[in-house]
């Protein structure tokens, strides 16, 4: 029996437009024999963010987008 991978919950607030943009894009990477999860965006954007961040290839309009969201405590 394969060992299962350990896995964590992760709670966040998003906003509508950023709800509206999962489900959107869970829509377009699904087909009528795979429907993909709003989680499975997720996980595949903490993938590629991760990966962009490693190779230095990070986007400076993602940079300028984190930089303009407000702070924890804020």
């Amino acid at each position: 029996m394969p060992k299962r991978d350990k896995s964590k919950r992760l709670q966040v607030v998003i906003t509508e437009e950023q709800d509206s943009l999962l489900t959107k894009t869970a829509y377009q990477l699904s087909n009528p024999e795979r429907l993909v999860s709003k989680s499975e965006v997720v996980r595949l954007g903490i993938e590629m963010l991760n990966r962009a961040v490693e190779k230095g290839d990070l986007s400076p309009d993602l940079v300028k987008l984190l930089e303009s969201q407000p702070k924890l405590g804020e």
